[in-house]
């Protein structure tokens, strides 16, 4: 018998996505405005950081040792939009394995046909994403700016194409004449950054579907009013699949800054895809002061077996705008003094060697950091792996100090790509809990999306077929690019004598380490990773 067949893919990259969806409607009560103080931003950005490790949990065990990053921000966004669309036991599987807060459960005759008040999800993470594409304050000029730095950049790629195609027809003259262009173009991209901000963050969506197939547009219109997606770009996967194919890369290429290419390859759409979600979030930003390029050297990076590695890894002493704390092995807060005596040992002032350190670095603008988790002892990442989850790490943070500290830190360059879920092979959010979704519909046990179309015949109900998921980081001396409170100091303890001296603290991630990008303010969790070896993904020195 024929079957119908969804494409659901997630693929990021700094990040992309693509993905299935669907529409329901929550109670007056429950459509509150989603403001960075209201409940839904807050318990969407609860939500994701809760799915993130559990994600990372899941990935970690089935790539021990290996380098891991993803954006768990972008892969909830586009599950929670293919969630819209379930139903039933499909829906409640997604809602549970994607961490949706009791509150948003739905309580009435419907509850089992529609588990979830997805009303709350959508409003928060419109909001995120209102907030990450820089709506807030003059939205409108902001708007203008952006587009034409899109405007510009494209203009630039436009000129680098033909500077290539002359070059390949031997033009040389002409070739030249084209690349004088490239200077002017880039001095107007830069002064426009620089009038937005000092970091660069754009999440985009877009649906892809089959311009023949029944499409529910109540779906299309409530995915489109919350993530802003231009509603359904329509396209032949029928007849033209690999032409689609290549339109969807272009799209992908362009809000990614070209960072991922090619990613759908050949043969991963057919003529019984109907619907292809695509999410893309890129961000670059610059370190508040970045690290001075003089300093940054090859040194040893211990692997967790003790094993040395040479690899580039920037240090900047004493920089004065991070936060710095530091934990026993049970992640209770280990007390950094401020001062010690004139001559003291400072190694007494550090955790035992089964304890970590935090740093958390921000960007220009102050409204994203990183946040990277080193141990003392490079073998015992998985002891704190083991204890990461949003609460103990909000408590973390909480700890954090600013203040001078000595930091080290690898450049790495890092590109992943996992196949989260299969319907042929259980992925990493099958295991999860995510399982009904993968499984071609039928009447007992099959995927439930009826919220996506209006048909009704057995051949036109969809399932999962994948998702794939693919990331792009690079952390160099400037800052980082990927395809995320107040300081508080303590006051000086009072038993000092007139000797006393500040103590700098040295923070060292050269050993394996777990880092994150968080939205400062909501905390929520844009990118998480983890470095085991550098030096594979490490970048040239300049």
């Amino acid at each position: 018998m024929l079957k119908s067949t969804s494409r659901v893919l997630i693929l990021s990259g700094v990040v992309t996505l693509t993905t299935a969806m669907g529409s329901i409607e929550g109670t007056p009560g429950d459509l509150l405005a989603a403001e960075a103080d209201n409940a839904p931003t807050k318990l969407v950005a609860r939500a994701n950081s809760d799915f993130a490790f559990e994600l990372y949990r899941q990935l970690s065990s089935e790539s021990p040792g290996e380098n891991l990053f993803f954006s768990p921000y972008s892969v909830s966004s586009a599950l929670a939009m293919t969630a819209e669309g379930a139903r039933q036991e499909t829906a409640a599987e997604m809602g549970r394995v994607l961490g949706f807060p009791n509150v948003a459960r739905r309580i009435g005759d419907d509850d089992q046909l529609i588990p979830w008040e997805t009303a709350l999800i959508h409003t928060g993470m419109a909001e995120l994403n209102r907030k990450l594409n820089g709506a807030g304050g003059d939205s409108a000029a902001v708007a203008e700016i952006r587009a034409k730095i899109t405007m510009l950049r494209n203009e630039l790629k436009s000129v680098r194409a033909k500077v290539k195609q002359l070059q390949a027809a031997s033009q040389w003259k002409l070739a030249n004449t084209e690349r004088r262009k490239e200077p002017a173009i880039v001095a107007k991209l830069n002064a426009e950054l620089a009038k937005v901000d000092q970091y660069e963050i754009r999440v985009a969506n877009a649906l892809w579907g089959e311009k023949t197939y029944p499409f529910d547009p109540e779906y299309v219109a409530t995915i489109h009013k919350h993530y802003d997606t231009g509603g359904i770009f329509p396209v032949d996967f029928k007849n033209a699949f690999e032409a689609e194919r290549l339109k969807i890369n272009d799209w992908i290429e362009e809000q990614t800054n070209d960072r991922i290419q090619d990613l759908l390859p050949e043969g991963s759409l057919d003529q019984l895809t109907r619907l292809v979600l695509t999410n893309a979030i890129y961000f670059k930003g610059d370190w508040s002061i970045p690290f001075q390029q003089e300093n940054t050297q090859d040194r040893n990076f211990t692997l967790a077996d003790g094993t040395k590695q040479k690899t580039p890894i920037m240090r900047e002493p004493q920089l004065e705008v991070g936060r710095y704390g530091a934990f026993n092995s049970d992640g209770s807060h280990f007390n950094t003094p401020l001062r010690i005596r004139a001559g003291q040992d400072p190694q007494g002032h550090y955790p035992t060697a089964d304890g970590f350190a935090i740093v958390e670095l921000p960007y220009k603008g102050d409204d994203l950091a990183m946040v990277v988790i080193a141990p003392n002892d490079p073998a015992r990442l998985p002891a704190i792996e083991a204890q990461l989850t949003q609460d103990n790490l909000n408590r973390w943070i909480g700890h954090l100090q600013q203040r001078e500290t000595n930091v080290s830190l690898p450049k790495f360059k890092m590109e992943t790509d996992y196949n989260l879920g299969d319907a042929g092979a259980p992925g990493p959010l099958q295991k999860m809990g995510m399982v009904r979704a993968f499984i071609p519909p039928n009447p007992v046990n099959g995927a439930q999306f009826q919220g996506l179309t209006t048909s009704t015949d057995p051949l036109d109900q969809l399932h999962i077929s994948k998702v794939i998921h693919k990331a792009f980081v690079e952390v160099n001396e400037t800052g980082t690019e990927a395809a995320a409170a107040t300081a508080v100091m303590l006051a000086e303890e009072a038993d000092l004598s007139d000797n006393g001296v500040p103590f700098t603290p040295v923070f060292q991630a050269d050993r394996p380490f777990v880092f994150l990008i968080r939205e400062k303010s909501t905390g929520s969790v844009l990118f998480l990773g983890r470095v085991t070896q550098p030096t594979a993904q490490a970048m040239p020195q300049q």
